[in-house]
């Protein structure tokens, strides 16, 4: 191949290979005790990914992107897109996001009875 047709076709090739994000299905939900169904979408192409977009049914997005490890393996810090920080802690499949300087909690995949039966019951004590 000539080095000319290579410098075009290396391009093409990289951007062909990368596969776009792909959203999960709609999940149970909450926002400080509010039921409202959202999904997760990872936006990277390789595990681990340290950055997700939770998208809400009523058309809210955000996107968090993780910046420090906490002291377990469930635990990290993330930042979503307007600077707030998120402590997430994960639990069976389901995740709690507790924003650090307001206190507003999001639950992934649970309903409120259900995360109240869980390790996750203080996400959703109030």
């Amino acid at each position: 191949m000539s080095p000319w047709l290579t410098a075009l076709a290396f391009p093409l090739l990289a951007v062909g290979s990368l596969t776009p994000a792909r959203a999960e299905p709609w999940s149970r939900c909450l926002y400080n005790n509010q039921s409202i169904d959202c999904r997760r979408t990872f936006l990277c192409n390789s595990a681990p990914c340290g950055v997700f977009s939770l998208e809400w049914k009523d058309g809210a997005r955000d996107v968090f992107t993780r910046y420090r490890d906490g002291v377990a393996r469930n635990v990290g810090f993330y930042r979503d897109t307007r600077g707030g920080e998120w402590m997430l802690r994960g639990f069976a499949g389901s995740f709690g996001l507790r924003n650090v300087a307001n206190g507003n909690a999001v639950v992934y995949d649970m309903t409120l009875a259900e995360c109240r039966r869980s390790m996750l019951a203080d996400f959703c004590a109030r």
